[in-house]
This record gives structure tokens, C-alpha cells and sequence, in this order.
């Protein structure tokens, strides 16, 4: 059987190929709704797929949007994906992914193979805050938004959590709740703003008030929290992990340990993808959304895509504190 041809569809319409060129890259203006509801009909009957390479011929586009995360195997990643790959859908769009598995080189290589496939677009959870590392970016002149980490200063719109805001609040029901020692138990704080932010919310909002200590970690080993316990055997301090996976670390080092929250020690954490609430007494969390952030980026994008000109600013999706039994 013949493959079907826009020449097919616009015969059977009864209208130009011009017009079904112009229904199928969304430009509706000047088409009647009879005629919108023709073409998809005739679409529908005649199991029509659309070239995108003859489209991006006509248009100079190639309807592909480019996806740079840093680590896909993250649960944050793939709701991000979700959320990105739903606008674009919908605005007609396919996503190719790039992983830069924590390494900025090979971000780097990822984003270079995507320039290469002529993407319209980028989305990027950036590996390095210094802006600079992502000039051969610029140059490429590609639309591009950084989704949930800062560079500084910003030279792209950037879609993130509210991270300060959430763990202030987070910090200041842990002092309400009468504990004077805080743990913070984090991945490397000088890699990542988000990371930054989470810490710097504690270390402000208890100045003065209670003793915070910083326990960075490398691959979300427990064991800096395991050490600080044994030197303060008559401590009772509140751990708060600074993502979703250091959390299920902390929660399944306890479990080994024979220790309980919040009678051992209180335990509170930054994104807990909804499982928290499960755990124990519950846990107290910070929930993000990464699916709207990836949303929002995505739509940033398009307008960017269509020529609109966009501040490099950054734009917060609010986060929620849960608060449970957990200190």
C-alpha cells in the first residue's frame, strides 16, 4: 500500500497542500473551524503521518526540542522529562534526551550532539553555575532555558524551585519544634545552587538560635551522619537531607541501625516524591513539582522558539512543606 502524501490529505479535503501545511505547523488563523475539523478528519481516515523532515524543509524548523538532564536515572529527571515532553507534544513537537551523568564534559558532548541534530531548542539542568562553560552555547545561537539550577550571573531564563523560601519555612518548624543541633546532610554544596540555597535557608533562619552543622557526602553515603552521631552519643539533633534520594539513604541507614524517628533523632528532607507520607510516622518534607517546572520551561521556550524576546530571569515554581511526625 502506497504511503499516504500531503497531496492525498489536501485532495481529499478539497482544499491546498499550502493549507494542510499550514494546519499541521498550527497556524490556524484564516482557517474556518470547518476546515480545521476536515483536514483532522480526513488525517484521522486516512492514518496520515506527517514528515517532519519535509516540514522542517518548508519551515526551517525540525521540530525537535533538545533535553540535557544530569542524571537520568533521578526520579527528578524523569518528572521533569514528563513535564517537558507534554508541552512539547503539544505544540507539535518531539524531545531527544541527553544525559550528562553528573560530568560536565560530558554535558558538554551531549549538548553538542544535539546542536548537531538541529534541534529548534534546549532545556538544561546545568552541571556548572558558572555560565561561562556554556559559552559555545551562546555562540550556537540556539533558544535555550536552564531548568532547576542557577548559573551566575543568569544568561538564560531558568526555571526552579522556590528551594530558600520552602526550607526557611522548613528550618523554622524544626526550631519551633525546640531542637538546638541540625544536621545538614547534602551532596557537594559548591556544585549546585540548589544546594546552596537549601543550606544557606537553614543557616539563616536558625542563626543565633540553634547549632548547624554541614555534612557533605559523596554517593549519598550516610556514614558523615553515622560519624557525627558517635561523636554526640547524648545529642538528640534533627537530620535534614537536601534531596529526595539522601533522604531514602538516611531513612534506610536508620532502619539498619535499629534507630527510629523522631525518638533517636528527628529526620525532615527536600522532595520526597510523595513517599514520605508513608514512611514511619511520616515524614516532614519539602515537595517540589518537577513536572510543572519542566512545564513552564517548555513554554518559556516555545515563545523563545517564535522570536519572542525573553529576560534571562528566573522564574519559581512554589514548593509546599509537609509537615508530619517525623521530629
Amino acid at each position: 500500500m502506497a504511503k499516504v502524501t500531503i497531496s492525498d490529505v489536501a485532495q481529499a479535503a478539497g482544499v491546498s497542500k499550502a493549507t494542510v501545511s499550514r494546519y499541521l505547523n498550527k497556524h490556524f488563523e484564516r482557517m474556518s473551524p470547518n476546515t480545521r475539523q476536515k483536514i483532522a478528519k480526513v488525517i484521522e481516515d486516512l492514518n496520515y503521518q506527517p514528515s517532519f523532515q519535509a516540514s522542517a524543509l518548508k519551515s526551517n524548523r525540525t521540530h525537535l526540542v533538545g533535553v540535557v538532564v544530569a542524571d537520568v536515572s533521578n526520579i527528578y529527571s524523569t518528572l521533569l522529562i514528563t513535564g517537558i515532553n507534554q508541552v512539547a507534544k503539544d505544540h507539535g513537537n518531539q524531545i531527544m534526551i541527553g544525559d550528562a551523568s553528573d560530568d560536565l564534559d560530558q554535558q558538554q558532548e551531549s549538548i553538542e550532539l544535539l546542536l548537531r541534530q538541529n534541534v529548534d531548542g534546549l532545556i538544561i539542568q546545568p552541571m556548572s553555575q558558572n555560565p561561562h562553560a556554556y559559552d559555545y552555547l551562546r555562540k550556537s545561537g540556539t533558544p535555550t532555558v536552564m531548568v532547576d539550577r542557577l548559573t551566575k550571573p543568569l544568561f538564560w531564563p531558568t526555571v526552579t524551585s522556590d528551594d530558600y523560601d520552602a526550607t526557611y519555612k522548613l528550618a523554622q518548624a524544626v526550631l519551633a519544634a525546640g531542637y538546638q543541633d541540625i544536621l545538614i546532610f547534602i551532596n557537594e554544596i559548591s556544585a549546585a545552587s540548589t544546594r546552596q540555597l537549601r543550606s544557606q535557608a537553614f543557616l539563616d533562619a536558625t542563626k543565633g538560635k540553634a547549632t548547624v552543622t554541614l555534612l557533605e557526602t559523596q554517593n549519598d553515603d550516610p556514614q558523615v551522619v553515622a560519624a557525627w552521631l558517635a561523636q554526640h552519643p547524648k545529642v538528640h539533633p534533627v537530620v535534614f537531607a537536601g534531596n529526595g534520594r539522601l533522604l531514602m539513604a538516611l531513612l534506610l541507614w536508620l532502619k539498619d541501625q535499629g534507630l527510629t524517628c523522631p525518638d533517636d533523632l528527628g529526620v525532615c528532607g527536600y522532595d520526597d516524591w510523595r513517599w514520605a507520607a508513608l514512611v514511619g510516622p511520616g515524614i516532614s518534607s519539602v515537595t517540589q513539582y518537577p513536572i510543572q517546572i519542566g512545564q513552564q520551561a517548555t513554554e518559556l521556550l516555545v515563545q523563545l522558539i517564535d522570536g519572542a524576546k525573553i529576560p534571562a530571569t528566573q522564574v519559581k515554581v512554589a514548593a509546599d512543606l509537609n509537615l508530619r511526625g517525623s521530629f
